[in-house]
């Protein structure tokens, strides 16, 4: 092809027809200029396909990141809802005049239970950090996302405060009742149980007395009420939020023709 371009251009300069062959340079340079601009627009288009590609692989990915999250937090919000209803329970229990003293002493104590959401952003950040977030084409869902880091920042605070509470009332406990020790063994898996020292467990339903007529216990169960309320109505807005993510990103990915496992 390049021979015969060659040959019309030495032909139409022996017979010295230089305008033709000036008008002839200047269309196979346009001609060149051409297949240049479509070289790069199928090498767009196909880095652009890879591109989609990998959105598309990110975003089911993202869904099961999320999917795997709302799961551990619905886990995590039941436990906590049967500890906030403990409390209120208890507490009920305890500043009742009509129920007598030996029954309050002989009620179960609260359920303490340290659980954490193992939450895990990895495909998030992800998207984040390589920008691959602002190319997905729903506004919402670019909203939701880019808010969901700090929904979960402040639902790990208040959890944060719910673990203190615990925490400083354990202590006071500790520092008022005293706390069974494990049973001599032979060191096998099996558990050989608790005792109280020198007839120590005698002292326990006078001193529980104590306790649940004070009222900085009192207090302190309020307190630990109060920030269990409150991680369950920032978890309850982390789960809605989850669904409406959860439904963009379905819809993100029919929109471009893709249907998401499990759904």
């Amino acid at each position: 092809m390049i021979k015969f371009f060659r040959k019309i251009r030495q032909q139409l300069l022996t017979e010295n027809k230089f305008s033709r062959y000036l008008l002839y340079a200047i269309g196979e340079i346009v001609l060149v200029v051409i297949g240049i601009l479509i070289a790069l627009q199928i090498n767009n288009w196909n880095e652009s396909q890879k591109d989609r590609k990998a959105e598309n692989k990110a975003l089911i990915s993202l869904k099961q990141e999320f999917d795997e999250n709302d799961k551990l937090l619905n886990k995590l919000l039941i436990i906590r809802k049967k500890q906030e209803k403990q409390g209120r329970t208890y507490l009920q229990l305890i500043t009742d005049e009509t129920i007598p003293i030996t029954q309050k002493i002989a009620a179960s104590t609260l359920d303490i239970n340290n659980s954490i959401w193992g939450v895990t952003n990895t495909v998030l950040n992800g998207l984040v950090n390589s920008g691959g977030i602002d190319r997905i084409q729903n506004d919402s869902l670019k909203v939701l996302l880019s808010n969901w880091p700090n929904l979960v920042d402040r639902f790990k605070k208040y959890e944060e405060r719910y673990i203190e509470s615990v925490r400083n009332l354990e202590d006071y406990e500790n520092a008022i009742i005293p706390r069974p020790v494990v049973k001599n063994g032979n060191y096998s898996h099996k558990w050989p149980g608790n005792y109280y020292p020198n007839s120590m467990d005698k002292r326990l339903a006078p001193l529980r007395k104590d306790l649940i007529k004070d009222i900085k216990y009192y207090n302190l169960i309020g307190t630990m009420t109060n920030d269990l309320y409150g991680s369950l109505v920032l978890g309850t807005d982390l789960r809605n939020d989850y669904k409406r993510i959860s439904q963009l990103i379905i819809k993100e990915l029919n929109y471009r023709g893709i249907h998401p496992p499990g759904n």
